[in-house]
C-alpha cells in the first residue's frame, strides 16, 4: 500500500532531479537558449510534478483504509467471521436430538406356568367353570427362553430439524419440522421383532413429530402432519421415566397389555391447533385425524400409510391379513391444560372410531366363545372360516385356526385427569386418573378387555443440581372380560388387574448427558399381561413365549401369550440431547 510520506519524498525527489538535469542542460547548451526560455521549462516541469503528486496522493488514499477504520491483521478477520457467525448460527440452531443406549437385564417371569383344562360347573355350558377334574391330558408350558437375557436397546433417540419463516407483509410465520428415529444398536429397518410387525421404518425420514404449519403470536399455532396426540403429551412432564423400562405408558393410555399403547401413540394424517397461554394460565390443544379409509370396518391400512391404523401391519401375530388387530377410522383429541406458578393440572380426552378387532377370536381360549362357534353364532365370521378351511385343507385342526368375530366394531375412548405440584425443595408429586371405555354390544362384553380404569403416582426429587431420584406406582384396574388370548386362560379369574413399581437415578454430567439408572417390576394378576417398556422404548419385555411357528393368512399359530407374568429389569444407559 502506497504511504504518503513515501509519496511526498518521491515527489521532492524527482522535483530535485529534474532541477539538476535542467541546470545541467542549460549550462552545457546552445547559447541561443537564453535565461527565460530555461525559467519557463523549470516552470513547466514543477507544474507536471505537481499533477503526478496530486495522483499519487489520490491513489494513496483510494488503497488506504478509513481513518476510523480498525487496524488490519488477525483480530480484524476475525471480527469479520463474527459478523456472518448469526446467519450460519440460526441455521445450526434448527437441529437437535437425543441419543439414548442402554444396557438391560430382564425376565419375562413365566417359568413355571403351565396351560389349564376347563370344565362347566354344573349343565350349562355358559359356565361357571372350573378345572375340569377329569382332562389328564399334558398341560404344556412356556417355549423357549423367558428368564433373564441381556440385551442393548435404544430408547426414543431422535434426529429433527425445526425452522421458520416470517410471511412477508404479515405477522404469520411458516413453521416446519422433520424427525426420524435413529438405530444405534440395531440396524435399521423394519419393525419386525417376533412380538411386534411393523411396515414403518424408524430411521426413516419423516418417522416422529414431522408437519408444517403456521404460527402467529396472538392465535396459536397450526399445524399438518404427524405427531404424538394431545392426549399423550399432557401429562408428559408427569413421567419421569419416559423411555426406561418403568415408562408409564406401560398401564396409562395401554388399554390391553400389549406392546402398542393405543392412547399413546403418534397420529398419522392429522390437522391440530395449539393455543397460546391465555391470561398466562390456561391453554388448550385441538387434533382431528381422518381414518383416509375406503373400506366400512377399516380392515385395510389408510390411504397414505404403511401401517394399519393402531400401529401395526396387516396380518401381525400371524393373524389374517387384514387391519383387524386394532384398527381404526377416524380419531379426535383435545387437552385443557393450566399452569400457575408450582402447580399444573390437565385433563384430556381422545377417541378413535370404529375400532376393528374381530381377529381377537381368532385362536380363543374362552369357553363363552366355544360356545359361539359350536352353535353356528351370527356373531363369527363363518363365511372367511370355511372359505380358509377349504384353500388350506387340514390346517385348522394343527394350528388352532377358529373363526374371527364378524361384528367386534366399536368406538375406543379415554378420558384423565392429572395434577403435578412442585415443592420449592425440589419435590415434584404427579398423579394421574384414567378411564378407557369400548362400546360394546352386551352379547360381546364377555371379551371386553379395553375398558378399565388407571392410576399412576410419582415422585420426583431432585438431591443437587446433578442428581435426581424419581419413583412410580402404575396400576391397571379390573376389565368387564377378556377375549381369552392368553394359553393359560383361566375363565374362573376375573381380577385381570396389574401393578408396576419402578425406581430410577439420573446423574447429570452437564445440561446435555445424564446417566441412568432403573428398575421395574410389572405384576400381573389373574389373565392381565402388562409389559415393561411400551410406549416407544426400543426393547420390550413382555408376557409372549419363544413359540416360532411360521403359519401365515389362516392361524393364531404364531408366539403364545401367558397371563399372570411378572416381568423384573434393570437398566442402566446414558442419555445425551443437543
Amino acid at each position: 500500500m502506497l504511504n504518503l510520506k513515501w509519496t511526498k519524498a518521491v515527489s521532492v525527489a524527482l522535483v530535485a532531479c529534474a532541477a539538476t538535469c535542467t541546470i545541467g542542460s542549460a549550462v552545457y547548451a546552445d547559447d541561443v537558449q537564453d535565461t527565460q526560455a530555461l525559467k519557463e521549462q523549470m516552470r513547466m516541469m514543477q507544474q507536471r510534478l505537481d499533477e503526478m503528486q496530486k495522483q499519487l496522493e489520490t491513489m494513496s488514499k483510494r488503497q488506504a483504509p478509513p481513518e476510523a477504520a480498525p487496524p488490519q491483521g488477525p483480530s480484524v478477520a476475525k471480527e469479520k467471521a463474527e459478523v456472518k457467525e448469526p446467519l450460519f448460527e440460526k441455521f445450526r440452531s434448527g437441529f437437535y436430538g437425543t441419543l439414548d443406549v442402554s444396557l438391560d437385564d430382564t425376565t419375562k417371569g413365566i417359568n413355571g406356568l403351565v396351560a389349564y383344562h376347563y370344565a362347566p360347573v354344573g349343565a350349562s355350558p355358559y359356565g361357571p367353570y372350573q378345572i375340569d377334574p377329569t382332562n389328564t391330558a399334558p398341560k404344556g408350558g412356556p417355549v423357549g427362553r423367558v428368564g433373564w437375557m441381556p440385551a442393548l436397546s435404544t430408547n426414543k433417540s431422535v434426529l429433527g430439524y425445526r425452522g421458520s419463516h416470517k410471511i412477508a407483509d404479515t405477522s404469520v410465520d411458516f413453521i416446519y419440522q422433520i424427525e426420524t428415529q435413529p438405530a444405534i444398536t440395531a440396524a435399521p429397518g423394519l419393525n419386525t421383532s417376533q412380538y411386534q410387525q411393523s411396515n414403518a421404518t424408524k430411521a426413516g425420514i419423516g418417522y416422529g413429530d414431522t408437519f408444517v404449519g403456521f404460527s402467529g403470536n396472538t392465535w396459536g399455532k397450526i399445524k399438518f402432519g404427524t405427531t404424538y396426540s394431545p392426549y399423550k403429551k399432557s401429562t408428559d412432564r408427569m413421567n419421569p421415566f419416559s423411555g426406561m423400562l418403568g415408562d408409564y405408558s406401560v398401564i396409562m393410555g395401554n388399554s390391553g397389555g400389549d406392546n402398542r399403547v393405543e392412547f399413546g401413540t403418534r397420529l398419522d394424517h392429522s390437522i391440530w391447533y395449539e393455543s397460546p397461554k391465555m391470561g398466562n394460565l390456561l391453554s388448550f390443544d385441538l387434533l382431528l385425524s381422518p381414518g383416509q379409509n375406503r373400506t366400512y370396518n377399516n380392515v385395510v391400512q389408510s390411504s397414505g400409510s404403511p401401517d394399519c391404523n393402531g400401529g401395526n401391519m396387516p396380518g401381525s401375530g400371524n393373524l389374517l391379513l387384514n387391519c383387524d388387530d386394532g384398527g381404526f377410522d377416524d380419531a379426535f383429541s383435545v387437552d385443557v391444560k393450566l399452569e400457575t406458578g408450582p402447580i399444573y393440572a390437565t385433563a384430556a380426552w381422545e377417541i378413535h372410531k370404529r375400532v376393528n378387532r374381530n381377529s381377537d377370536g381368532i385362536g380363543s381360549n374362552s369357553p363363552v366363545y366355544g360356545n359361539l362357534q359350536n352353535t353356528t353364532s351370527p356373531l363369527l365370521d363363518f363365511a372367511t372360516y370355511n372359505f380358509l378351511l377349504t384353500e388350506f385343507p387340514g390346517v385348522a385342526a394343527t394350528n388352532g385356526y377358529t373363526p374371527p368375530y364378524l361384528t367386534d366394531i366399536a368406538d375406543e375412548s379415554a378420558f384423565k385427569a392429572g395434577v403435578q405440584y412442585t415443592f420449592p425443595f425440589g419435590l415434584a408429586v404427579s398423579g394421574i386418573y384414567e378411564y378407557m371405555k369400548r362400546n360394546l354390544p352386551a352379547d360381546l362384553q364377555f371379551q371386553n378387555e379395553r375398558q378399565r380404569n388407571g392410576l399412576w403416582f410419582a415422585l420426583s426429587q431432585d438431591f443437587s443440581v446433578k442428581d435426581n431420584v424419581s419413583v412410580g406406582w402404575g396400576h391397571a384396574g379390573r376389565t368387564p372380560g377378556d377375549p381369552a388370548g392368553q394359553h393359560n386362560y383361566n375363565p374362573s379369574s376375573t381380577n385381570d388387574t396389574a401393578d408396576m413399581y419402578t425406581i430410577a437415578w439420573k446423574h447429570r454430567f452437564d445440561k446435555h448427558i445424564y446417566w441412568y439408572l432403573d428398575a421395574a417390576d410389572t405384576i400381573n394378576k389373574g389373565n392381565a399381561h402388562y409389559d415393561l417398556g411400551a410406549g416407544g422404548r426400543g426393547l420390550t419385555t413382555d408376557c409372549h413365549d419363544g413359540t416360532n411357528t411360521q403359519v401365515t393368512d389362516y392361524s393364531s399359530a404364531g408366539n403364545t401369550t401367558w397371563g399372570g407374568c411378572r416381568e423384573i429389569g434393570f437398566s442402566t444407559g446414558v442419555n445425551y440431547k443437543f
